[in-house]
């Protein structure tokens, strides 16, 4: 099947866990961040790109790219990540809400690796 062609949206087979970032002060006044979940959302994963990022006092790192589709979710958001199976976690870029179709959100997503 094909993205928007059923309403019940069987093509949406991957789970991944949406988690949002929960920061607390330590004792000595430092920040700990630690990710809670937030929901299970079922995707589309499109194919993963790469590509090498590097600043002047760094080595480079290889980024993967990449987009996916899942049921609308108003508690999505930029910053947030997604953890998919054994793999390392994706952080959400951008969100746009009814893209491809109403009821559906497209999230462009990065992770180093």
């Amino acid at each position: 099947m094909t993205p928007g062609t059923s309403p019940g949206a069987a093509w949406l087979r991957t789970p991944a866990l949406l988690q949002a970032a929960a920061e607390t002060e330590t004792v000595y006044g430092g920040r700990v961040r630690a990710w809670a979940a937030v929901a299970t959302l079922w995707l589309d994963l499109s194919a993963v790109a790469g590509r090498e990022t590097a600043s002047q006092d760094q080595r480079p790192v290889r980024l993967e790219s990449a987009t996916a589709t899942a049921r609308d979710d108003p508690r999505a958001a930029v910053g947030q990540r997604l953890v998919v199976g054994a793999d390392p976690p994706w952080t959400i870029l951008a969100i746009d809400h009814a893209q491809p179709s109403p009821g559906l959100m497209r999230l462009t997503l990065e992770r180093p690796t």
